[in-house]
Parts: structure tokens; sequence; C-alpha cells
């Protein structure tokens, strides 16, 4: 019944919406998938033996991140493939000529794309945090049970005092669950002078909030001149910070709203605004991003109306290039926002902003164009 309240122009352009919307969201999404996540696995499998099932587990749950991604991509393409059938095939010309104007077009567009804009917001708030905490976590677990060998990533990790001095300085070649490996701490803290802690292998132990490092060495450089001295050990317990591992482990795509929040507190209260920067970009950005969806919506809406019809293949290469150009766009201003050129929230919205701003632009020149004379003159 509510189905049938709906006007039924508005019912008719529904329907020629969907299909090529779910085409759109199944290539975008084979594609992202593909270029980010399968290669990877499939080397993972081939040289760390990672098992197939593990490597097929975090495959489907990396699904629906890269779904909510393609809905801004399969907005634009459906919106210009459609609308440029319905100007080729003169549909547009009989609901104009019906009384149907640009608007009353432009408000069915619209409605289809806070539909897509109510999936995509659903998907980044709960399903997508949740499945990529769950890979993350499959693939660690993974690690930990030696199923595969151990990734190599470097680690470097700043830590300084309120006054933005630094305190300590790590690097660990590599890590594994809660321990990293080949790690080296420069440490300016003590007031007898610097050392630096040098160590095969060091473990956190979360009950005792303390580091255990094994085969290690202590380079002391007292400050009163005297001569270094080298202290060796097999096994030593220090309390140093936990962050070398947790700050490097984060993912906004993998934490909920509140999540990220915490994080931020965390990060400006350890006086780090790099991080604090680029985590409150990733934030706004996380809102910002369901928001493409209008401003494909328009764009892609009136370019289809402008256009004869589009094969499949012209229609997905135009939208390539617009979504090449806002990613363009999304990657600078996200340099700006986490070099503190421009403000976070100005950092994340930026691009639909443009965006928005090219749409309303092209507007003047769709209702200039199309007139009853238009067809007569281009039968």
């Amino acid at each position: 019944m509510l189905w049938r309240a709906i006007p039924l122009i508005d019912r008719y352009l529904f329907g020629e919406l969907l299909k090529p919307f779910l085409w759109g969201i199944g290539a975008f999404s084979a594609i992202g998938v593909s270029a980010a996540v399968l290669f990877d696995l499939l080397r993972q499998v081939a040289e760390a033996q990672l098992p197939i099932a593990i490597a097929l587990a975090i495959l489907v749950l990396q699904l629906p991140y890269f779904i909510s991604l393609s809905i801004p991509m399969a907005v634009l393409l459906t919106c210009l493939l459609t609308f440029s059938r319905l100007q080729t095939d003169r549909e547009l010309m009989a609901m104009e000529s019906a009384g149907t104007g640009i608007r009353r077009l432009l408000q069915a567009s619209f409605c289809f794309s806070v539909l897509a804009f109510i999936l995509m917001l659903s998907l980044t708030t709960t399903i997508v945090p949740a499945s990529q905490s769950q890979a993350q976590q499959l693939l660690q677990q993974t690690v930990q049970k030696g199923n595969f060998a151990r990734q190599e990533h470097p680690i470097v990790y700043e830590d300084y005092d309120p006054h933005q001095k630094l305190r300590r300085l790590f690097y660990a070649q590599a890590s594994e669950g809660q321990t990293l490996y080949g790690l080296t701490v420069i440490d300016w803290t003590s007031p007898e002078g610097q050392q630096v802690i040098s160590s095969k292998s060091a473990t956190w132990n979360s009950e005792k909030h303390t580091w255990t490092f094994k085969k290690g060495r202590i380079y002391a450089i007292p400050n009163n001149g005297t001569n270094p001295y080298i202290l060796e050990f097999a096994e030593q317990q220090i309390q140093l910070p936990h962050q070398p591992i947790t700050l490097t482990e984060i993912d906004p795509n993998a934490m909920t709203f509140a999540m990220a929040r915490q994080t931020l507190a965390i990060f400006r209260q350890q006086h780090a605004p790099a991080k604090a920067r680029a985590l409150e970009t990733q934030i706004h950005r996380k809102v910002a991003l369901p928001f493409t969806v209008f401003g494909f919506g328009l764009v892609g809406s009136v370019l289809g109306m402008s256009r004869r019809r589009l094969a499949v293949s012209s229609g997905f290469g135009l939208s390539l290039v617009l979504i090449l150009g806002q990613y363009l766009l999304i990657f600078i201003a996200d340099a700006w926002g986490r070099l503190g050129w421009v403000s976070p929230w100005l950092g994340a919205w930026l691009p639909n902003i443009i965006i928005s701003v090219l749409g309303v632009s092209l507007l003047p020149r769709r209702t200039s164009r199309v007139s009853l004379s238009d067809y007569r003159n281009n039968p």
C-alpha cells in the first residue's frame, strides 16, 4: 500500500534507477576488492602460507566496506545512464510536455539519493566497523597461532611530554600480537643521562603494565662526563608506555564514532597534535563521505539530461573520470587537514562542497538547453 501511495512518475523513475544502481554497486565493489584486498590476500596465501579458509573469511568481512564506498559511485553512474536514456528516447520531452519540469525530475533523483545515503550511512556506522574489526582480529589471531609467517612492518613512535619535548623514540622492525621485535628505545627521561635500550624482543604485560625485554643491552651515557657503560641482560622488565603497539594499529574504518572520539581524546591528552589532526579529519570524513551521494546524484542527473544515450562503457568511463577527480580532491584536502593548513572539518567536507557547486553550476545550462523546440529541431 505504501508503494502505491507514491506518485506514478516517482515509481517509474525509481524502477529505472534501481537496476543500474545495483549493477554499479557490484561493478565498483568488485574493482575495489580486486585492487585493494584480493591480490594482497593471494600474495599472503602463496608467500606467507595463509590458510585459504582464513583468506576467504577476511575477503567476505572486507566486502561491506567496499560496498559502502561504491554507493556514491553507483549513484553517479545510475543517474548519468538513466537520464541519458530518457533523454534519447524522448521520455524527458513527454514528461516536460505533460508539465513535469526539471525540478520535479531532480526531486525524484534527490529522493533516490536519500535512500542511497541512508544505506551508506547505516553500513558505515554499524556493519563496516564491526566487519573491519573482525577481519583485523582474525588476521591477528592467525598470526599469533603461528599459522603463517610474521609480517614485517617497521614501527616508529615518538613519545612527547606535555611541553612537546621528545622523551622517548621507539623503533621496532616488526610486531606480532603484543610483542615487538628488533626493538630500540632512546630514552631521555632519566636525570642521570641518556640511555639506549636494544633487545631482540619486548612483550607487553597488561597485568603489570610493564614491558618484558629479552636478550638485550642498555647503553647508558651519563651527564656527568664519565665514560658510558653497557649492561647486558637476558630478561628485564621496564616500565614504558604501551603506545608503540596500540597507536600504530588504529584504523578509523574499524572504529565506531564513539571509539574514534575516545582515541582522539587520548591523542590530545598525550599532546600529539599531528596524530590528533589526522584522526579528527578522518572522523569528519566518515560523516562527509555518505553525503557524497547528493553531489554525485545532482551532477549525474544534470549531465545525463543534457546528453544523448550513453553506452554503458561510455557512462562507466565518464563516471570513473569524475570519481577520480573527486578522490583526488579528497586526497589533497586530507593532506591539507593533516598539515594544519585547513581545519579538519574543512579538509573532510571541501570535496563535497566543490562537487555540489559543480552540480548547481550546471543547472542553468541544462535548463536553457532543453525545450520542446530542441526536440523538434533535432528529431
